[in-house]
């Protein structure tokens, strides 16, 4: 009770406020961004699917595309129609789904860098972002192979489709569209008059994602790491078990892993989260993306549009059950994690290089190559 009374509630609700508007500012970049390149990106994009089977630049072409839209969900959602209407087949989709689970990732990695100016913080949070990535590239490393020499992912898909359509006429299912807290129409009207600029927008987008990059960095510091009588020993993160089912039901909520997985960036930063608990947090998140895909295959009512769809839910699901069953394998993602956060202390130019090098430089030098 003595802890409450020191607490000065109206001073803690006018930060948290401004915490939430500045990740709402940092989203609504990230939402111009999207506009932008979904402006300039129409013969881009169909240019793409005309290159040659290629599963490794299939990969980098997901990961490229959810690293520029910072969200996997779009770009399965993308895919999801290009195989229902014909147009891609299963066979190529499945490795731009698994780069795509990686690409998504970028979103915590950039909200990391807002901590940059503290080193032994700046540790804990781009380990935080970094248990996604590794994550997420680890089940690559494991589904990639074994999807190109068996094809264990799309026929496992096909399958289970068959049986679907096999029990019924079809599925007409209406589209689950998420909140997207109203970024998307905000980021067209806002830009309603500069869609022929989507060099405009994008360096727009660019600026905000800066501004409100300082305003994350600095507000969480006042809010997390100077009050101590604020503890994430709650509900959503009481035990492994409440941490794995809240991750799954906030993303399948949002439709965003790469949102629930930056909020709780802050939280590891300022050792209110240990990065165990927040391992589980993420592993879950990763479950609940793939509801977007799911109801967008489902309201196309075509079997084709269900299998990839199936095969982005077994991808995550099979990979989280492989990391919670087989022992030692769970500890992999957190010890790279924290040999990153060390590694980026000592020198934080080696922050700035780990992000712009996996999501950026790489895929699009190989992609761009391809082309």
């Amino acid at each position: 009770m003595n802890n409450l009374k020191n607490i000065d509630i109206k001073s803690v609700g006018k930060k948290t406020l401004a915490m939430l508007v500045s990740f709402y500012l940092m989203f609504l970049a990230f939402a111009a961004m999207k506009y932008s390149f979904t402006i300039m990106g129409g013969q881009f994009a169909e240019d793409l699917v005309k290159i040659p089977h290629n599963p490794f630049i299939y990969f980098f072409i997901g990961l490229l595309g959810a690293a520029v839209f910072q969200s996997s969900s779009a770009v399965t959602t993308i895919v999801v129609g290009a195989v229902a209407s014909g147009h891609m087949s299963l066979d190529d989709a499945v490795f731009i789904v698994m780069g795509a689970n990686i690409g998504t990732t970028v979103t915590s990695t950039i909200v990391a860098l807002s901590y940059i100016d503290d080193k032994s913080v700046f540790m804990r949070a781009l380990s935080g972002a970094a248990l996604h990535d590794f994550f997420n590239i680890s089940v690559a490393l494991i589904f990639l192979p074994l999807e190109m020499f068996t094809g264990f992912l799309s026929n496992l898909s096909q399958n289970l489709s068959g049986m679907l359509f096999d029990n019924g006429p079809g599925i007409n299912v209406t589209v689950f569209e998420g909140y997207d807290f109203g970024l998307d129409r905000l980021v067209k009207y806002i830009f309603s008059n500069f869609s022929e600029y989507p060099w405009f927008i994008f360096l727009s987008a660019i600026v905000l994602i800066i501004g409100s990059l300082k305003l994350i960095g600095g507000v969480t510091k006042q809010v997390l790491m100077q009050n101590n009588n604020i503890s994430t020993n709650t509900l959503i993160f009481k035990n492994d078990g409440a941490s794995l089912l809240s991750g799954t039901a906030m993303t399948a909520i949002v439709q965003s892993s790469s949102i629930t997985s930056s909020l709780i960036v802050p939280l590891i930063a300022s050792k209110k989260l240990s990065l165990e608990r927040g391992y589980m947090f993420i592993m879950g998140a990763n479950v609940g993306t793939t509801i977007t895909a799911l109801f967008a295959s489902m309201a196309t009512g075509t079997e084709f549009g269900i299998e990839i769809a199936l095969t982005h839910v077994l991808f995550n699901i099979l990979g989280v059950l492989l990391f919670l069953i087989i022992p030692g394998v769970r500890a992999f993602p957190i010890w790279y994690a924290k040999k990153l956060g060390f590694l980026a202390a000592k020198d934080r130019i080696f922050g700035f290089l780990y992000l712009f090098t996996l999501f950026f430089v790489l895929p699009f030098i190989l992609v761009w190559l391809s082309v």
